[in-house]
C-alpha cells in the first residue's frame, strides 16, 4: 500500500505500557488519527551531495524573563487543581518518592538546591487506592511576563523561545497530556506544546534542558502567560526548574522524527537494527524539517550519508552513499513551526556489503543556522544474514499480555493471550518476493519470576494494513484476516534458566515454513497456552529504540476480551530466517510417477521413508535441518517400491526436510521429530 496519511478511525487504540512491569494500562477504545496529508515529497536525486558548512552561528537572543523558583512559588504564579483531591504542582527542594520511585530520582538542574516545581505522581498514589491510581489534571502558571526587552523592542519579536531544565516520567498512555501553553490574552485563547521532548511513556528522562518555540502564539506580542499541564498520568514525577523566556533567532532548521524509511510503500512500517541483506528494500531517509527562526526559509532539504563502520571480521570501507531530497517549498517564518515532510530521492539506498552502517543525517536551508545542533541525526543498522531485530540490546523493564487492562481485568493471565510485533518482507530490489523462510523467534524473556511456568507457542500472523482502510472494514481485526502461517508444533514451557535471557524457539508449522514469507507485513510473538495458576509471560521492551519506533507496529490480543489491538511498545521479539532448498518444482509432486511417504510424521527421531515409482529411478536422498544445513545424504535405486529406516534421534528435536533429488525433479516432505 502506497504511504498515505488519512484519518484512521475504526483503529482499536490501546494505551502503552512498555517500561514498568508493576502497573497497569487500559487499552480502550479510540479513534487514531495519523499525520496530516505531505506537504511535500522528494522527487529526483542530488548526486553531488555536500553538507552544507554552517558558519558564523550565534547563541539565542536576549533572556527576556528567568525564574529558578528559589525559596516558593513566585509571586503572582498560581497553582490550579481541576481534581477534588490534593494532587497537583507543589515547590520543593526534595523529591518526595513513591512506591514505584525512588528519592535518587530528584531533579539535577542548576539551581535545584534553592528549589524546583514538582508533581510527584508516585508519592500521591502510594499505595495505590483501591478504586485504582488517580489520573492528576493540575497545572501551575505563571504572571504575566513582558516580551518588550525592558521597552527596547516594543512590539515584542518576531521569534519566541522557551527554555527550562526538567526531570520526567509519566504513566501510563502516550495520549496523557503533559503540555505546555502560551496565551497573550490571559487565556481567553492559547496555543498547546508537547512538554515531554517526544520521551517514551514511562521511560526516565534525566535531568535535560527542553526548548519550545512559542513564536505561535507570542510572536510580536507585547506579553505572555505561561502554563504547565499534566492530565491523565498517574504515577512517577514531573519537576520543572530554570525556566526562561528567550528572544529566539532569525534562522533556525530543525529535524523532527528523523526516520529510515524501510518500507516505505506501506503506512505503518518499523525500523530495523538488524535485517537480512537478502531482505533489505530500497531505503529513503524521511524526517518533518521545522522553520523555528523568524525568517522565511527556502530551499529546505534532507541529506543524509551512509557509511560502513565494519564488515564480518574486518574494518568498514567508509562512505558508500549519499542522497537528498529536492528543495522543499518555502517554510513561512510568519507561521512559526510550519512543517514539511521530506523523502529523500530515488535511487535508494541498497547496501553493497554485510556489517555495520552509520547514516548521518541533516536538514539544510539556504540560510545559515544560528542554532546549531537541533538539525542532525545520527542512526545506525547492521545487515545480517538471518536476523530480523527492532531492538539495539537497549533492554529494560517488560512488556507482554500482562502489562494491559481491558473490560476490568488484567491479561496475560489467560490462555489465548497474544502479543506481538511487526516485521515487513520485501526484496533488495523492490519488487516484491523472497525466498527467505521463518525458522525461529527469539524472544529476550525478562526477569519477573512470574514467566515461569508458563507455556507459550510461537506464532507469525499475516497481517494486511490495507484492510484498516476498507470501507467495509476498517479495523484491525479484519487486518489480521490472513491468520496464522508459522507457528510451533509444540507449546514450549519457560524454565527459570530462561528469564533474563535470550530465548530461541523454532517454528515448525505453517504455511510459511514449507513455503516462505511472500512479500508483504507480518506479526511476529507468542500466544498463551497455559498459564501455570494464573502467571504471565512478558518479554524486555527496549527503550531506546522504541523512542523512534513507528505506532501502530506493536499488537495486542486480551482473550478474555478478544479484539486485537497496538500498543506502544517495543518487545525484543526478533525474527530468524534461512533460505531453504524450497525450489518451485516441489509443488508439482503430484505430477510426478513417484510416491513419497514418511510415517509416523510426527516422530521421535525413528522412521520409515517408503518411495514408490512406476519406472526405475536413481535419487539423491538429502536430510537438511532447519538451518539448511545437510545430516544425512544417501543415494538409491527404486524399482518398485523401496523403504527405509531412518534414525535422527541422534539429532536435536526440530523439523527436517527429507529431499528425493536428481536432475529431472526434486520431492520435499517435512519430519517433526518431537
Amino acid at each position: 500500500m502506497k504511504k498515505n496519511y488519512i484519518l484512521l478511525s475504526g483503529l482499536v487504540l490501546a494505551s502503552c505500557f512498555g517500561f514498568a512491569q508493576d502497573k497497569k494500562s487500559d487499552a480502550t477504545m479510540a479513534g487514531f488519527e495519523v499525520p496530516a496529508a505531505l506537504t511535500s515529497e522528494a522527487k529526483s536525486a542530488d548526486p553531488d551531495f555536500l553538507k552544507k558548512a554552517k558558519q558564523n552561528a550565534k547563541v539565542f537572543g536576549d533572556t527576556l524573563y528567568y525564574q529558578d523558583f528559589a525559596n516558593g512559588l513566585p509571586t503572582n504564579w498560581s497553582v490550579v487543581n481541576n481534581n477534588p483531591n490534593n494532587f497537583q504542582w507543589v515547590w520543593n527542594t526534595v523529591y518526595q518518592n513513591g512506591q514505584f520511585s525512588a528519592a535518587t530520582n530528584i531533579i539535577t538542574s542548576t539551581t535545584a538546591a534553592n528549589g524546583f516545581m514538582v508533581l510527584t505522581g508516585d508519592f500521591f498514589n502510594t499505595p495505590i487506592p483501591t478504586t485504582g491510581a488517580v489520573a492528576m489534571d493540575t497545572y501551575f502558571e505563571s504572571d504575566t511576563i513582558s516580551l518588550t526587552n525592558n521597552g527596547l523592542n516594543p512590539n515584542g519579536f518576531g521569534s519566541v523561545l522557551v527554555s527550562y531544565q526538567q526531570a520526567l516520567r509519566y504513566c501510563c498512555s502516550g495520549a496523557n497530556r503533559l503540555v505546555l501553553q502560551a496565551s497573550t490574552d490571559n487565556f481567553v485563547t492559547f496555543q498547546e506544546y508537547d512538554a515531554t521532548d517526544a520521551i517514551a511513556v514511562n521511560a526516565a528522562s534525566g535531568t535535560v534542558t527542553n526548548v519550545i518555540n512559542i513564536s505561535t502564539a507570542a510572536a510580536n506580542s507585547t506579553s505572555v502567560k505561561i502554563r504547565f499541564l499534566s492530565s491523565g498520568n498517574s504515577h512517577y514525577y514531573w519537576m520543572i526548574d530554570d525556566f526562561a523566556v528567550i528572544e529566539g533567532v532569525q534562522n533556525d532548521i530543525e529535524l523532527r522524527t528523523p526516520y529510515l524509511e524501510f518500507n516505505y510503500d506501506y503506512v505503518y512500517n518499523p525500523f530495523y537494527s538488524q535485517i537480512p541483506f537478502d531482505l533489505f528494500p530500497p531505503l529513503p531517509l524521511s524526517g518533518f524539517v521545522y522553520n523555528n527562526g523568524s525568517n522565511d526559509a527556502t530551499g529546505v532539504k534532507i541529506e543524509g550519508d551512509f557509511f560502513n563502520t565494519a564488515t564480518p571480521g574486518g574494518p568498514g570501507i567508509g562512505l558508500v552513499y549519499s542522497t537528498s531530497s529536492t528543495p522543499a517549498p518555502l517554510l513561512s517564518g510568519s507561521t512559526r513551526d510550519t512543517a514539511d515532510y521530506v523523502v529523500t530521492n530515488s535511487p535508494r539506498f541498497i547496501p553493497p556489503v554485510l556489517g555495520d552502517f552509520r547514516v548521518d543525517m541533516i536538514a539544510t536551508s539556504d540560510s545559515v543556522d544560528e542554532n546549531l545542533g537541533n538539525e542532525t541525526h545520527t542512526q545506525t543498522f547492521t545487515t545480517s544474514d538471518t536476523i530480523f531485530a527492532r531492538d539495539d540490546n537497549g533492554y529494560g523493564g517488560g512488556t507482554g499480555p500482562g502489562g494491559y487492562v481491558r473490560a476490568g481485568q488484567t491479561g496475560g493471565t489467560v490462555v489465548g493471550d497474544k502479543f506481538g510485533t511487526m516485521y515487513v518482507v520485501e526484496s533488495r530490489t523492490g519488487n516484491g518476493g523472497t525466498t527467505k523462510v521463518p525458522t525461529s523467534i527469539t524472544y529476550a524473556v525478562s526477569d519477573d519470576p512470574l514467566n515461569i511456568g508458563v507455556e507459550i507457542t510461537p506464532k507469525i500472523w499475516r497481517y494486511e494494513e490495507d484492510s484498516l482502510f476498507a470501507p467495509a472494514s476498517g479495523t484491525l481485526a479484519a487486518a489480521f484476516s490472513g491468520g496464522v502461517v508459522a507457528e510451533s508444533f509444540i507449546p514450549y514451557t519457560v524454565l527459570s534458566t530462561d528469564t533474563n535471557s535470550l530465548l530461541t524457539l523454532p517454528l515448525d508449522n505453517g504455511t510459511a515454513v514449507f513455503n516462505g514469507l511472500d512479500s508483504g507485513q507480518y506479526v511476529v510473538g507468542w500466544e498463551v497456552t497455559n498459564t501455570n495458576g494464573g502467571n504471565s509471560f512478558e518479554v524486555q521492551a527496549d527503550a531506546s529504540s522504541g523512542a523512534f519506533q513507528d505506532d501502530v507496529t506493536a499488537f495486542i490480543d486480551l482473550a478474555h476480551s478478544p479484539g486485537w489491538g497496538w500498543v506502544r511498545a517495543n518487545p525484543v521479539i526478533r525474527l530468524n530466517m534461512a533460505n531453504l532448498p524450497i525450489p518451485t518444482s516441489v509443488r508439482n509432486v503430484t505430477n510426478s510417477s513417484t510416491e513419497f511417504n514418511i510415517a509416523p510424521n510426527p516422530n521421535n527421531g525413528l522412521f520409515t521413508m517408503t518411495v514408490s515409482s512406476t519406472e526405475v529411478v536413481t535419487y539423491n536422498v538429502n536430510v537438511r535441518n532447519m538451518l539448511g544445513q545437510e545430516v544425512y545424504t544417501d543415494i538409491i535405486n527404486v524399482n518398485g517400491t523401496y523403504r527405509q529406516q531412518m534414525d535422527l534421534t541422534q539429532f536435536e528435536k526440530g523439523v527436517y526436510f527429507v529431499s528425493l533429488e536428481n536432475g529431472a525433479e526434486k520431492i520435499l516432505k517435512k519430519v517433526v521429530v518431537k
